[in-house]
């Protein structure tokens, strides 16, 4: 475990095969009843969190919010810039993968299995589906989503009840969901390299104003990553043609990814 993380009392590992990132804060009454747990750099995990998984891969930047749970045995593997409202459940039982910069809003409930009726009286409702749902995905909250893929970038209205999966760029909406993209339009419109410039400057200012401090020789935005290169190594580079960063690791960079999120999100360059 990382010694600039943060932790309140009361939080428990079933296993010694854990590991945890920088500026990491899990808060109390957490438990993890795993047999492998990775958390990475920057996340957030809140109070009363508790992982049934027999492996559990959070990556950098999550967030966890209070009540939330997850129901195993099985792996749950989630990618970088997760956003998981209070008090939901995301099931792993047939396995869940979760990619980057997925949202599930609070009170929401995600399955990959169905087991209860008595299978020697022959009840046919018995079985576990991996649950797949890759990057951009946004369950915007209250869902009820069954196992099966959910392509990137595609989102979920409130209240959303979700039997077969959903394809990338579409939105779906009602009990059971069905398309509703034609109506409403897709999650994401095509922005200009100039807009996007604009938008993360403004973000930067907000936190300069936020912190009382310059970003003015702390921090790079650039088109592509070849540039990063005219920058000295010890700052974080921002790329927003394919919204990526050179990771340094500082409590500075820390604090600004944090401001940016969720509204800008960034991937570390691998």
């Amino acid at each position: 475990m990382n010694k600039t993380s943060n932790f309140f009392k009361n939080h428990s590992f079933s296993t010694n095969d854990v590991t945890i990132g920088k500026n990491v804060t899990i808060g109390k009454n957490a438990v993890f009843n795993c047999k492998k747990v990775h958390i990475g750099d920057g996340s957030i995990i809140g109070n009363n969190v508790v992982v049934n998984a027999d492996v559990f891969e959070l990556g950098d930047y999550g967030t966890i919010y209070s009540g939330c749970f997850f129901p195993g045995p099985g792996e749950i593997h989630i990618g970088c810039n997760f956003w998981a409202g209070q008090h939901t459940i995301i099931d792993c039982q047939g396995n869940t993968l979760i990619g980057n910069n997925v949202g599930i809003g609070a009170h929401s409930q995600l399955w990959t299995h169905m087991k209860f009726g008595d299978v020697l009286k022959g009840c046919r409702f018995h079985s576990k589906q991996e649950l797949r749902i890759e990057d951009d995905v946004w369950f915007v909250g209250h869902c009820l989503v069954s196992p099966g893929k959910y392509e990137a970038r595609s989102m979920a209205m409130l209240g959303s009840l979700l039997t077969k999966g959903m394809a990338a760029d579409r939105v779906y909406a009602g009990s059971p969901a069905i398309d509703i993209t034609d109506k409403v339009g897709p999650q994401f419109s095509n922005k200009s390299f100039s807009d996007r410039i604009d938008y993360l400057k403004l973000k930067f200012e907000e936190f300069e104003h936020k912190e009382n401090i310059s970003l003015k020789s702390c921090v790079g935005i650039v088109n592509c990553n070849e540039d990063i290169k005219t920058y000295p190594q010890n700052i974080p580079v921002f790329n927003v043609t394919n919204y990526t960063y050179r990771k340094t690791g500082t409590n500075l960079e820390y604090r600004l990814m944090r401001h940016l999120l969720p509204n800008a999100k960034f991937l570390p360059i691998k």
